[in-house]
């Protein structure tokens, strides 16, 4: 029964996408004509109505066809193979194709646009079936419920905000007043997503060694980025001097965190992963995006758990969790530019930009790591590059030492060594 209605339901959907696409398509060509008429182009310049009735049959053949070929392609790889769970997945093959159509929208646009809540609802009956073929204690389901849904949010870093914020052009760090309640629930599906992933079984033997670590590193960066809100979601300020605060009161929650050390395990467990499997860490190669995913949470979520550490007195250069954002940090920086195979290399201009930043953004990182705990580096930040040889350490150290951290720090270690000095 699972087979046949979810077969109808994708060639219900091929037919429903078919109708919007010519719709667009002959829309499109009665508007080449309007504007060929207009500015009165020569004869053959304007479409003639049976080349346009040509073009309206070559389209739905094409269509028709990638459509048989694409349940053909998913049905070899899902139904037709030793996977787990094959009635779940024959309802995954026509969200698959539907989350065609979830990206073009977000391509263009943000998980909020109206023209994805019909898709969506789709979609979430979709992933009511699969949840029905797929056990409890099966972590398959989170998977699923990442591509069909989740990644809306996690795949576009997008953050739902009021609409008197985004009036206001206020930014997410302006308080909880700006974001909407909506972000909580995402956050939460998010983490409860990974810790399962992460700790449960999955008996499709596929999912369990290679996606469910992919899946993991893409959710990763929106965690990362927006974990603070896990706190109170109710405020209404919108003092610039909020979002510090916020991270403050997180930190100071027991149990969050608790779940932020949690995350940092899953981050870990990745890692290790990725060091005992060489399918794995290939996987990772030729996914670039993801990998540098996974490098954006295993740095900045570092980054911030030591840097809270250091706020309550732990000197950096032996503690455990600076030293691991040193270790991640230089095995990013050594995959970006040390490695000439690198498949970072084959990301557009945009991604390498925004995954650039994730470098050069870690100024304080990187200069505690190389100039305070005296840690080789064979890179150097294109900040610090730009400053004359000769003049660089001290113009570098000028610059960064009027920081508020690093004088904490300065401030940590020169306790520690009258600590020494007393003994």
């Amino acid at each position: 029964m699972a087979y046949i209605e979810s077969f109808i339901i994708y060639w219900l959907l091929v037919l429903v996408g078919g109708v919007v696409l010519f719709s667009l398509l002959v829309l499109t060509l009665s508007l080449f004509s309007v504007i060929a008429k207009f500015f009165k182009l020569k004869s053959r310049a304007v479409p003639q109505q049976n080349t346009i009735k040509k073009t309206m049959k070559i389209f739905i053949s094409l269509y028709l066809l990638s459509m048989v070929f694409f349940y053909i392609e998913r049905a070899n790889t899902y139904l037709f193979s030793d996977r787990a769970y094959k009635e779940a997945k024959a309802y995954a093959i026509a969200g698959e194709y539907l989350f065609l159509w979830q990206m073009g929208v977000l391509n263009l646009s943000s998980p909020e646009n109206i023209i994805l809540k019909p898709i969506n609802a789709v979609q979430n009956y979709l992933l009511k079936r699969i949840r029905t073929y797929i056990p409890q204690n099966d972590a398959e389901y989170e998977i699923w419920n990442y591509k069909f849904n989740l990644i809306q949010y996690a795949g576009t870093m997008y953050a739902p905000m009021t609409e008197e914020s985004k009036q206001k052009g206020l930014h997410f760090t302006n308080g909880a007043a700006s974001m909407k309640p909506q972000l909580l629930e995402i956050l939460k599906q998010l983490f409860n997503a990974m810790q399962t992933l992460s700790q449960g079984k999955i008996k499709d033997k596929e999912f369990s060694q290679i996606d469910r670590y992919l899946v993991i590193a893409s959710m990763a960066p929106y965690y990362e980025r927006y974990f603070p809100y896990f706190g109170d979601l109710n405020s209404d300020t919108t003092d610039p001097k909020y979002y510090p605060k916020k991270l403050t009161a997180f930190w100071e929650n027991k149990t969050l965190n608790k779940q932020f050390q949690t995350y940092l395990e899953i981050i870990d467990n990745i890692a290790l992963e990725k060091e005992k499997n060489q399918n794995l860490d290939q996987a990772f190669e030729s996914h670039p995006k993801i990998k540098a995913s996974f490098y954006w949470g295993a740095v900045r979520g570092y980054i911030a758990y030591s840097n809270h550490e250091e706020y309550r007195g732990s000197y950096p250069c032996t503690n455990p969790n600076f030293l691991k954002f040193v270790k991640y940090y230089k095995s990013y920086v050594d995959w970006v530019y040390m490695s000439p195979k690198s498949s970072f290399k084959t990301l557009s201009k945009r991604q390498k930009k925004t995954y650039d930043f994730l470098i050069e953004n870690q100024n304080n990182g990187y200069y505690i790591a190389k100039y305070i705990c005296k840690i080789p580096f064979e890179y150097m930040t294109k900040r610090e590059a730009r400053i004359e040889p000769r003049y660089r350490q001290s113009s570098f150290s000028r610059s960064m030492e009027d920081r508020p951290n690093i004088k904490h720090i300065r401030e940590i270690e020169k306790n520690l060594t009258q600590g020494k000095h007393n003994e």
